[in-house]
């Protein structure tokens, strides 16, 4: 009777060059029919989901050889020879602990049978033929996510945002219908520089967005969303940029704007808000954002108890000389401000007229625009096809090939982002001249009477460079909300009505 004390180990990885091989549970039947069969003892069972083409990467396998070294077993059943190694280091410790005797026996569901007195020879060709298998498979899959590359495929599964589409081995991205603008709501949100990570990943997952394991998304995971480019149609692989073709998410200049924002750390971010001003108002002695805070006072000879609500500088750097001001105050000099460009309702009906007449000329001018993007593009890939012909003929090297190769990709992008933009502009243009008018006919009444969001919406939308010194509201307004400042503006409009009427 065999006295020899087994471990039946029993390994299938997830990668995808391993999903031939037997299940666990399969190699696990199979072993365990042969050990009734033969009389086996088996004292310790392993199950383990790793790949063993590279060495120290599997624990439960260290466990073992722990084991039979510290003389706790003898002998080892397995399916086959691969499922215990795949590389030449874990595969030589193994006939090391064979030769030495430490190991007693090594056996396989099939029959064969290693011994310290056999011919390991059989046994070194199956663990290099197992080694070699992985490398040719290795091969054969970087070789054909080199091609899918090359075709513009994303050659990885998708990312948050899209799904994978497509019959196998052509798989390529579809953006998904609920996840998609989502993303690219927090790139536009991102890109303000108004919020912070901790914020915008409150805001996702308020949205309902979640990992393609269904878990929260992570600050790290958020940031790295936002600074990938697969979002704008382009991707890397093996440390080389390629074009895809399947349709971004966000253009190349949003995606730009967020890189930019995400660098400048001195502007004051907003992780969360009791107040609508928060993190909106900078410092001007310090830099540091201002913040709101909320005093309740009892008035004992009366019994009243009154709330006093006051924005001041968060002093995260230090002490700092500016006073505090009440709510009250701020509101007073925010609506004085405002007010500078507020239109009235004969203003407002003129200006729409205005903005449907301008519509046509600026479809042709668009047109136009359109043409010469076209052109540059199509010059950018004539110079991309010469730098691959170079680089078949061995005129460049790789490195070189790969930085140059990556300017042109960067220009292109940037051209068909102007080009994507134009060919959605017109309508957008519109939209957003209709929204320009509309802000500065109801913007006296949101601060008047606006929820906390559409205040924080409108002084996100008209103005920059927000302070407050020694309690005086200051900032400036952006265009094109800064051409309402000027007193001409109006009775340009109303002239122009007139000439029309003549």
């Amino acid at each position: 009777m065999n006295k020899l004390r087994y471990i039946r180990y029993s390994r299938k990885s997830s990668e995808a060059k391993e999903r031939q091989a037997l299940s666990i549970i399969e190699q696990n039947i199979e072993c365990d029919k042969y050990a009734l069969k033969e009389g086996l003892k088996v004292i310790t069972k392993i199950d383990e989901s790793k790949s063993a083409y590279k060495p120290r990467n599997r624990p439960e396998f260290d466990k073992m050889l722990a084991l039979i070294e510290s003389n706790q077993a003898d002998a080892i059943l397995a399916w086959h020879p691969n499922r215990l190694s795949r590389n030449p280091e874990e595969g030589g410790r193994l006939l090391q602990l064979l030769q030495d005797g430490a190991i007693k026996e090594i056996r396989t569901s099939s029959g064969d049978i290693y011994t310290p007195e056999s011919d390991q020879l059989v046994l070194q060709i199956n663990f290099g033929a197992a080694n070699q298998y992985s490398r040719d498979i290795s091969r054969n899959v970087k070789r054909s996510l080199k091609h899918k590359a090359e075709r513009g495929e994303y050659p990885r599964a998708a990312i948050v945002g899209y799904d994978s589409q497509g019959e196998k081995g052509r798989k390529n991205l579809i953006p998904n219908s609920f996840e998609a603008p989502i993303v690219l709501e927090v790139f536009q949100m991102a890109s303000t520089a108004k919020y912070s990570l901790g914020y915008l990943v409150d805001y996702v997952h308020k949205k309902g967005l979640r990992t393609k394991r269904d878990k929260k998304i992570s600050k790290s995971h958020l940031y790295s969303i936002l600074t990938n480019p697969v979002y704008y149609g382009y991707f890397y692989q093996n440390g080389e940029l390629y074009k895809g073709v399947y349709e971004s998410i966000v253009a190349k200049q949003l995606f730009e704007a967020v890189q930019k924002a995400l660098k400048d750390r001195s502007k004051p971010k907003v992780n969360s808000w009791s107040s609508q001003y928060n993190g909106l108002i900078k410092c001007p002695s310090c830099g540091c954002a201002y913040t709101t805070s909320c005093k309740v006072k009892n008035y004992k000879r009366t019994g009243r108890t009154v709330t006093y609500i006051y924005l001041h500088c968060t002093r995260r750097k230090g002490a700092c000389t500016q006073p505090p001001i009440t709510l009250e105050k701020f509101e007073e000099q925010l609506i004085e401000k405002i007010s500078q460009i507020g239109i009235d309702e004969e203003v407002w009906k003129l200006g729409i007229d205005l903005l449907k007449e301008k519509h046509n000329y600026e479809a042709e001018r668009n047109m136009s625009q359109l043409s010469g993007f076209q052109t540059q593009y199509n010059k950018i890939q004539d110079k991309l096809n010469r730098l691959i012909e170079m680089r078949a003929d061995e005129e460049l090297t790789r490195s070189e090939f790969m930085i140059q190769k990556e300017l042109l990709l960067g220009e292109q992008a940037r051209i068909k982002g102007l080009i994507d933009d134009r060919e959605v502009s017109l309508n957008d243009w519109l939209e957003l001249a209709e929204s320009f008018v509309n802000t500065a006919f109801h913007a006296r009444n949101i601060i008047n009477s606006g929820t906390n969001q559409e205040k924080r919406d409108l002084i996100i939308a008209v103005g920059e460079n927000l302070f407050i010194d020694d309690k005086r509201l200051e900032f400036s307004f952006k265009k094109p909300f800064d051409i309402l400042l000027k007193p001409e503006y109006r009775t340009n409009g109303q002239a122009r009505q007139d000439s029309n009427l003549e």
